[in-house]
């Protein structure tokens, strides 16, 4: 797929796939505001749905989950990592996807449990915490439906959830 790049503010120049990867707190923020018209304003409905949904890479063969951590005084989001699917007793938060909201579910302002989220996502997708992800990484993942747990009814009719609630986190 080819993404529009954005012409104005802060994130000029860029495509909302390396924006929800550079600053995600921001996309979000963007979203819920509806600061979007046309094609991008699609688009970023497009990569808020995905990004709700991100398919958990298994490990050895098995199926693996996501446990959401918290910090304890602030109650922002701290990490993520993963776990193997039989282990779901005494955890904090756990899901099936990957969320990229789930820091502004908590705070309508975390942009160090956003990026914080991306670096624990680089870890687990790529190994590395630091992984730079160029533009074409960033497009070629969210162009990807491997990548994503996707409504089939949802993307044969190309409609979306609209609203910040239109997907669960488990």
């Amino acid at each position: 797929m080819k993404w529009t790049t954005i012409g104005f503010g802060k994130h000029k120049g860029k495509t909302l796939p390396e924006v929800i990867f550079d600053d995600p707190d921001w996309f979000f923020w963007a979203y819920e505001k509806d600061i979007f018209k046309g094609v991008l304003a699609m688009e970023i409905r497009e990569i808020y749905c995905r990004a709700r949904v991100v398919r958990i890479p298994e490990q050895d063969g098995q199926r693996m989950l996501v446990e959401y951590r918290f910090d304890p005084n602030s109650g922002k989001f701290a990490t993520m990592f993963l776990i193997p699917d039989a282990i779901v007793f005494d955890r904090q938060v756990v899901s099936r996807v990957i969320d990229f909201y789930v820091p502004r579910s908590r705070s309508s302002y975390d942009k160090i449990g956003c990026k914080n989220l991306v670096f624990a996502f680089k870890h687990i997708f790529f190994g590395n915490q630091s992984h730079r992800l160029s533009k074409r990484a960033c497009e070629d993942f969210f162009s990807d439906n491997s990548n994503f747990v996707l409504p089939d009814a949802a993307y044969a009719t190309r409609k979306y959830p609209t609203s910040r609630d239109g997907l669960s986190l488990v």
